[in-house]
């Protein structure tokens, strides 16, 4: 491993030194809705606790964080020097002051969505249909100039939108970002394009065939701004080639059902042998999750998420037989008690009585 400016560098890496010092992080988890809350990234920093990657968050529309100013800590999650949160809206001021405010509260990172599909998202007239207006994103990203923020603010986008897909549609994109008085100084880019009517968000993350060229030939077009490559990386060796070609990959789904992959990424592309126990892991989560129970709340204070959501992030470090009567205990002890004083009994409990 070589340390550049404490980013660390991957030794198998053949890229130039000027090209891998742009990002400190080149491997990101993607932000998934409902999958990447704060108790999700929680335990992948447990996980991996080394600082490596770049967790995003799941997309929050610039209103609900302005609504939940005093305790975006609780609504957002901690803040951390490798977390990022992902914005939604379309609203120029609103998303100025919500970037300015995740700045003062100690966030380091924001990433405006230009890539969700869903039906409620476009009749707020955010994520993805963004990427025809581009000259309103340009603009939201002028405004955050005047509100003094300094963070990186990124964006996460398609490759195209409907029939608006070819190469001359994302390079202008691209061009208009670049002329706001704060451009972009890093693109995500999914390699597939969406389909707003007749796909769900679902669909649209599978049917429209990735195209990793188009992003491949947009960093090229564009060899002074930082490209992530986002869309169905699963294996480690497909990562390893991509950051040939990029400079960042984003991991979505893989992620989302093994978060122990990234201990293969520490072990296979960082050369770190000292990988935590499915048992430590859960363990140190328990810990978490007890000390953000005991903790009294004011009258007024932002409650504490249901124990239903405090146990789904563990879900996936179990698999097969166990991993089901696993959750058929939970489930079961859970219908009496939906907010455990002792969350560590609850599970220690169900993970005892699920062994085979």
């Amino acid at each position: 491993m070589t340390i550049f400016r404490n980013c660390l560098i991957p030794t198998w890496s053949k890229r130039s030194m000027h090209t891998l010092k742009r990002l400190q992080r080149p491997i990101s988890v993607a932000p998934m809705v409902d999958i990447t809350t704060p108790q999700f990234l929680e335990l992948l920093h447990i996980i991996s606790g080394k600082d490596r990657y770049d967790y995003y968050t799941e997309m929050h529309h610039c209103q609900a964080i302005l609504h939940h100013a005093d305790h975006l800590d609780r609504f957002v999650g901690t803040p951390r020097s490798n977390i990022v949160v992902q914005l939604g809206g379309s609203d120029i001021e609103p998303m100025a002051q919500a970037t300015k405010l995740l700045q003062d509260y100690g966030y380091k990172h924001v990433n405006i969505n230009n890539g969700c599909p869903s039906p409620n998202v476009q009749h707020g007239s955010f994520g993805a249909v963004l990427m025809r207006t581009p000259e309103l994103v340009a603009d939201m990203l002028s405004a955050m100039v005047k509100h003094n923020v300094t963070i990186p603010v990124t964006v996460k986008c398609r490759t195209g939108v409907d029939h608006q897909d070819d190469f001359d549609f994302l390079t202008n994109y691209v061009k208009v970002l670049n002329q706001s008085e704060r451009p972009p100084p890093h693109l995500i880019v999914h390699a597939r394009k969406c389909i707003l009517k007749g796909l769900s968000p679902k669909q649209n993350r599978m049917i429209p065939p990735l195209n990793y060229e188009r992003v491949f030939e947009l960093s090229k077009a564009f060899p002074d701004l930082p490209i992530t490559i986002n869309g169905g990386f699963t294996e480690v060796d497909q990562i390893k080639n991509v950051l040939e070609k990029v400079d960042g990959c984003m991991i979505g789904r893989k992620v989302m059902d093994e978060p122990i992959f990234l201990q293969a990424l520490d072990q296979e592309i960082y050369n770190d042998e000292q990988v935590k126990s499915i048992e430590r892991i859960t363990s140190e989560y328990l810990d978490y999750v007890d000390k953000l129970y005991s903790r009294p709340l004011g009258k007024d204070e932002y409650g504490l998420p249901p124990a239903t959501l405090m146990v789904r992030p563990l879900m996936p470090l179990y698999k097969g037989r166990q991993g089901r009567n696993f959750r058929r205990h939970i489930q079961e002890k859970l219908k009496h008690d939906k907010l455990p004083t002792q969350f560590s009994n609850l599970v220690s409990t169900s993970l005892m009585q699920s062994k085979i």
